[in-house]
């Protein structure tokens, strides 16, 4: 009944959105759960993505709708593997240890710059493109943003397949581990996450089923400060703000709207509304490091099933996919480690 219930709401939005941000090792949360969306039905037809996020999004993006989670069950898999692995020094391990450094001398410093990475930016790069058909990605059948931060200006920029053809250096762009080494894409260097929410006001209106997955977020009163919910904060209040002009609108009669200067204010209504669905896997920052680090099967496991689980609750729920009231446009409800919060 749940199921039939969440399919009925499903089909009043005319976008399924996807953010998923970074977090290294914690964005095993974000593949389960994105995994158990396209086992559910819900596919997303646009998507944006920065750090770990971004390779995620890059391999949703590009895999046809019923390959999506054996890829991403495949690539996870995998980098666990790799990045559990003993490593002993090998005969070209100072070799290649002088390039590291080299490479890191010759570019900007990024933010996660410090340490060695799980896997080597080539061993990356090879999972990546075994798992994402690029051609795909590129084709328009899905809206992806990937986000990174231009290490020269320190501004956050947008890679969209409506204006770039993305490849393996927009997906890497973000950093999607601690410890590999900027990423350079039209002589500019880039590394670092971006504000994945950001990117939403690139979509064009419309009412939009967004699933906002973090595998980290602080939590409120914890010390931390959500980067997330200030974005959805800063755009709640515009679309709020359509949304009333749009209802006001409605109240005038027909001669005032004609009016020029009303004409003008009511161009910048909306009827749209967006219900955000935020799931945060991990909101404590003690150990956060340790935690980003830990490939372990059994750590990439649970967090795949803590997504998943987080996804049954969100679809489940009897109230979260409902028509919000009309005077909102934004309506947000959170789930945050495992635990659902009340509607804001």
């Amino acid at each position: 009944m749940a199921r039939a219930r969440a399919n009925k709401n499903l089909a009043r939005f005319e976008r399924s959105a996807l953010v998923l941000s970074g977090g290294a090792a914690l964005g095993a949360y974000q593949a389960g759960a994105c995994a158990a969306l396209e086992e559910s039905g819900v596919h997303p037809n646009w998507i944006a993505g920065t750090a770990i996020g971004a390779v995620n999004a890059a391999i949703i993006a590009g895999n046809p709708p019923h390959e999506r989670a054996a890829r991403l069950r495949w690539f996870w898999n995998e980098l666990g593997r790799l990045a559990s692995r003993p490593r002993p020094p090998g005969p070209g391990a100072a070799l290649r240890a002088a390039w590291r450094r080299w490479r890191r001398a010759a570019a900007p410093p990024a933010p996660s710059g410090a340490g060695e990475p799980a896997v080597s930016i080539a061993e990356l790069r090879a999972l990546i493109a075994a798992a994402v058909d690029f051609e795909r990605v590129n084709s328009g059948a899905l809206r992806v943003v990937l986000g990174a931060v231009n290490l020269a200006t320190g501004a956050e920029t947008l890679f969209d397949n409506d204006r770039h053809v993305l490849g393996l250096d927009h997906v890497l762009a973000g950093t999607p581990l601690p410890g590999l080494p900027p990423v350079e894409i039209g002589r500019q260097f880039y590394g670092g996450a971006a504000d994945a929410v950001a990117a939403l006001e690139e979509a064009p209106p419309g009412d939009t089923l967004c699933f906002v997955i973090d595998g980290y977020d602080p939590a409120p009163g914890g010390g931390g400060i959500s980067r997330t919910a200030r974005a959805i904060a800063a755009m709640r209040r515009i679309y709020d703000l359509r949304r009333r002009v749009a209802l006001l609108g409605e109240c005038l009669p027909p001669a005032v709207r004609g009016e020029l200067d009303i004409r003008r204010c009511l161009a910048e209504a909306s009827n749209a509304t967006m219900t955000i669905l935020h799931l945060v896997h991990e909101g404590n920052a003690a150990g956060l490091a340790e935690k980003m680090a830990d490939f372990s099967a059994a750590a990439l496991r649970c967090r795949w099933q803590a997504g998943e689980s987080d996804v049954a609750m969100s679809l489940a729920h009897p109230l979260w996919l409902a028509p919000p009231p009309r005077i909102a446009g934004i309506v947000l409800h959170e789930v945050r480690g495992g635990v659902a919060a009340s509607p804001r």
